[in-house]
C-alpha cells in the first residue's frame, strides 16, 4: 500500500468509532504507526476531525426556544405587529421565486448543462479538498465497473491507452450538476496516483468533438480534459506531472 492509498483510506476513518477493528483500515493503520509523515498527517486529520465534531456538537439551540417561537407566531401582539398586507410585495416575491425556478430548471436542461470548464474545476475541487474517499476498493476492474453501474454511474468507458493494465485501486460516484460522474484511482508506482472522472457527453454544453486532449495546469495542478465515444474525461493526479498525464493518455 502506498502512502497515497493509505490517505485515502484514513479520510474516512472515524477515531473512536468501531472503525478501529475494522480491518479495512488495518493496513492503512499500520502504514501510518510506522511511516513518520504519514502518522504526522494522520494526527492533523483526526485533530481536525474532531474540532469539527465539538464544533457541530456544541451547537445547541437555547431551552425553550421552540416553545418561545410558537408562542411568538400565536401571540395577539405578534398579529398586531405583523406587517400589512402588500399586494405589490407579494408579487415582486412571487416573480422573482419563479425566475429562480426557471433558472434551475434551465441548469438542468438544454443550454443550462455545465461545461467542461465547470466539470473539470468540480473534478478538480474533489481531488484538491480532500474528498476522494473511495467507497469500493478493488484492482479487478470488472467488480468497478459493475459497481459503478449498479449506481447508475458511468462505466461502460474505455480507458485511455496508457491506462490499460495499470492496477486500480479503488471508485467512487459522485453527483456533480445533477449529472452522475465516476472516479477511478490508479497506482501508477513511485507514490503517484491517477484520477479518472468520467461523466456521460451529454451532460455537458460544450463537449468537444474531437478525441484529442487538452492539457491544462492550474494553480501547479496538472490535468488533461477530452472526449471519447459518449463519454468526457479528467485525468490529474497526485505528484503526477504534465508529461506523465500526457503518456497515460
Amino acid at each position: 500500500m502506498t502512502t497515497q492509498e493509505a490517505k485515502l483510506i484514513l479520510q474516512a476513518y472515524r477515531t473512536g468509532s468501531a472503525d478501529e477493528a475494522d480491518p479495512f483500515f488495518t493496513e492503512a493503520l499500520e502504514l501510518a504507526r510506522i511511516d513518520t509523515d504519514l502518522g504526522a498527517w494522520f494526527e492533523r486529520q483526526s485533530a481536525f476531525d474532531q474540532k469539527m465534531v465539538g464544533a457541530l456538537e456544541s451547537e445547541i439551540p437555547p431551552a425553550g426556544l421552540r416553545d418561545a417561537i410558537l408562542a411568538r407566531k400565536t401571540s395577539p401582539l405578534a398579529l398586531k405587529q405583523s406587517k400589512p398586507y402588500r399586494p405589490l410585495s407579494m408579487l415582486v416575491s412571487l416573480t422573482a421565486a419563479i425566475v429562480l425556478f426557471v433558472g434551475i430548471v434551465s441548469f438542468h436542461h438544454g443550454s443550462g448543462r455545465m461545461t467542461v470548464a465547470a466539470f473539470s474545476r468540480e473534478a478538480l475541487d474533489i481531488k484538491e479538498q480532500g474528498k476522494i474517499a473511495l467507497e469500493k476498493m478493488s484492482s479487478d476492474p470488472q467488480s468497478l465497473r459493475k459497481w459503478l453501474a449498479d449506481r447508475g454511474a458511468p462505466s461502460d468507458f474505455v480507458l485511455p491507452q496508457g491506462l490499460k493494465g495499470v492496477s486500480s485501486f479503488g471508485c467512487q460516484s459522485f453527483d456533480i450538476g445533477g449529472n452522475k460522474v465516476s472516479l477511478i484511482c490508479f497506482d501508477l508506482g513511485n507514490n503517484q496516483v491517477a484520477h479518472l472522472f468520467v461523466v456521460d457527453k451529454s451532460a455537458l454544453a460544450d463537449a468537444s468533438q474531437s478525441s484529442l486532449p487538452q492539457m491544462h495546469v492550474d494553480k501547479g495542478l496538472a490535468f488533461a480534459t477530452w472526449t471519447s465515444g459518449n463519454k468526457c474525461f479528467v485525468l490529474t493526479g497526485d505528484n503526477v506531472s504534465k508529461e506523465k498525464l500526457q503518456k497515460l493518455i
